[in-house]
């Protein structure tokens, strides 16, 4: 039947070399639709609780999306899900690059890796035969980039590799894992539970293709889609054609959305737009030598660069927004090179660099307050611009040696290895998590983006919520009352009277509980579905609900897809709920909530610190959970049909 999945999925168990094939329901499909909301289901279900970092039973899900492959744009997002090694958490991570479709190529929607081989091994999936491979040539000799050229030219061109680096083999918590010669899932620590599992690569390909039940319109869409960023680009998408995310970073230190020395200082005043501007967008694009577009992108957002006379610098993906503010604006540190240093330096090692620089910044202010000295460094002076020691500091901790060493598993662990568990409200992290390059005190969608930084079942995500849902609830409430309105007159010539107003709206949760509840799920939808979000914010609307109803058969609205968006965000939070995570009690450090308020710049007295406690409660409770509690009510997980959580919960 053509439906856009294949209804099957791989498990490879490492500890036996062994593989099989499951048969996946198509009722699951219809109920988390696919990418983590299949993997939340099935992680759920078959991973005992209160493992152990590195417990061999810890499963590592490696997913496509529901429109992986298929003719909808934006479709080349890959996700890793699993019990985070780093805040002990639900995790995730998604990636752009070129191993999403591969997994689909092979004949699945997802693998899922188990146990743990006794020796460093690699594995090949072709169509569907599974082969494991040593990789003593490969362990702690290789970075993850040379990783990926070595499989293909002993393998084949036409194999997609995912890999790890010295992060994860040397279980660094803030490791991801790598594809397309340095594009990173490099949240939640998943390079270390993979580095845990010896498990070096994973090279996929094949010749299968999930038919969709009707191409021809998932096309139509398409092309009304493309047209549309042809014609109402907006100028953030414009912005993103010529120069990607490094094109916001000049506005984002202006305007109080990035976060300054350590979350302490004020972009207009600590580093000013002269000072910027060493580092914007016309300066990182000038040594691009071509543009670079993930798997299924029409857009193209990425590029490829050579910095002249830097041999580790020949060929180097342009660093995103996080990276450029993280090691640039936040340390007070516009010396290019360093930071394209630092980035390449990172993706060779498959470290996260939103943690390696957030953790960076933290040792920086402990250096400049005197918790540490030159003598704790090493002789690195953590001065604020200093990018030479920027540098080393990233090898330091890509190759667990000196200084570095002590930071090279992210805040938390940094506080209790030199012994400064005291200074806690200095380590900008989200139990465990090192926070993003967004200032939740901003008072534009500050509120928003710190909401999500506590409540997300994997905490400290930027890209947790998709505050642009509200439009298309608005637009489907207008077609909504417009088909009332026909209905009504239809019903006025058969002089009938319909018991309820078609066009009703529920207002039994309050405004902001509902807004922030919807943009939750309306994220959850983005990413089991595999597409990016960035084809989100460029202007024209994205037929999303049309996408998947044609690529399925499916004949869901929206109301019922945000149901479905609030199922996968309910069962990834009752995992957490299963570990004994008190997700209420889970918060930023204070500084990241505006108290003490700042008194001056753009971000002075946010607003946003008399609202967290109250946000949260209304977003716990739109959300059919115990305001106080966050417990799912009965009544919800019967709505949402997850009578395995109501078990769980209420026995």
């Amino acid at each position: 039947m053509k439906k856009g999945y294949h209804g099957k999925i791989l498990w490879l168990n490492l500890t036996d070399k062994t593989s099989h094939e499951e048969i996946i329901d198509d009722k699951i499909y219809q109920l988390f639709i696919g990418g983590y909301g299949l993997a939340a289901k099935i992680i759920y279900d078959r991973q005992k609780k209160g493992l152990s970092k590195f417990d061999p039973d810890n499963i590592l899900a490696v997913m496509s999306g529901l429109l992986t492959n298929g003719r909808a744009a934006f479709n080349g997002r890959w996700i890793l899900a699993g019990k985070s090694p780093l805040t002990d958490t639900w995790g995730d991570s998604n990636c752009g690059g070129d191993f999403a479709p591969a997994i689909k190529n092979a004949g699945y929607d997802g693998i899922f890796i188990t146990g743990k081989s006794p020796k460093p091994i690699y594995i090949i999936v072709d169509d569907g035969k599974v082969e494991f491979k040593d990789a003593a040539h490969l362990w702690k000799k290789v970075d993850a980039v040379d990783t990926e050229v070595m499989l293909k030219d002993a393998h084949g061109n036409d194999y997609r590799v995912i890999s790890i680096g010295s992060g994860g083999e040397n279980l660094s918590l803030i490791s991801g894992v790598v594809n397309a010669k340095g594009r990173l899932a490099g949240r939640s620590g998943f390079g270390a539970l993979m580095g845990s599992k010896n498990l070096k690569a994973l090279c996929v390909k094949g010749t299968h293709y999930a038919e969709e039940f009707n191409s021809d319109k998932v096309w139509e869409n398409t092309t009304t889609l493309l047209k549309g960023l042809v014609n109402d680009l907006n100028d953030f998408g414009k912005t993103m054609k010529n120069c990607g995310t490094a094109g916001t970073l000049t506005d984002s230190a202006e305007s109080g959305d990035s976060p300054v020395k350590n979350w302490m200082g004020i972009g207009t005043k600590d580093f000013p737009k002269e000072v910027a501007d060493k580092i914007n967008a016309f300066e990182v694009t000038k040594y691009e030598k071509e543009k670079y577009a993930c798997y299924g992108c029409p857009f193209g957002c990425g590029g490829i660069c050579e910095v002249p006379g830097n041999k580790i610098l020949k060929e180097t993906h342009r660093p995103e927004y996080e990276t450029l503010c993280g090691f640039g604006v936040q340390l007070l540190n516009n010396d290019l090179e360093s930071i394209y240093t630092a980035n390449e330096l990172c993706n060779r090692a498959g470290l996260d660099t939103i943690s390696c620089a957030t953790t960076i910044n933290w040792a920086f202010e402990a250096y400049e307050k005197k918790y540490i000295n030159e003598k704790t460094t090493g002789g690195l002076k953590l001065e604020w611009g200093n990018g030479k020691a920027v540098m080393e500091l990233v090898k330091q901790i890509a190759n667990n040696e000196g200084f570095g060493a002590k930071l090279k598993d992210g805040l938390k662990e940094a506080l209790k290895n030199l012994k400064l568990e005291d200074k806690e409200f200095t380590a900008m992290h989200v139990h465990g998590q090192e926070l993003p390059m967004h200032d939740s005190r901003n008072k534009e969608g500050g509120l928003g983006l710190g909401i999500g930084y506590e409540v997300e079942p994997t905490p400290g995500r930027h890209t947790s919520t998709f505050s642009g849902i509200d439009d298309y609830i608005e637009k489907e409430k207008k077609q909504t009352e417009l088909n009332s309105k026909v209905l009504n007159k239809y019903y006025q010539k058969l002089k009938f009277q319909p018991k309820y107003n078609l066009s009703q709206q529920s207002t039994t949760d309050s405004e902001m509980g509902t807004s922030l509840k919807n943009a939750s799920c309306g994220e959850d939808i983005i990413n089991a579905m595999g597409l990016c979000n960035f084809g989100f914010y460029l202007g024209p609307m994205v037929p999303f609900v049309e996408w998947i109803n044609a690529t399925t058969g499916w004949n869901n609205t929206l109301d019922d897809y945000l149901l479905t968006g609030q199922r996968i965000k309910t069962i990834r939070h009752a995992f957490n709920l299963r570990e004994n995570i008190d997700v209420p009690k889970i918060r930023m450090p204070e500084r990241a909530r505006g108290n003490p308020a700042m008194n001056d710049g753009p971000n002075a007295y946010s607003p946003n610190v008399l609202m967290w406690d109250d946000a949260k409660k209304a977003y716990f409770g739109a959300m059919g959970w115990d305001p106080n509690t966050s417990v799912p009510l009965k009544i919800t997980l019967d709505k949402l049909n997850l009578p395995e959580v109501k078990k769980q919960i209420y026995g």
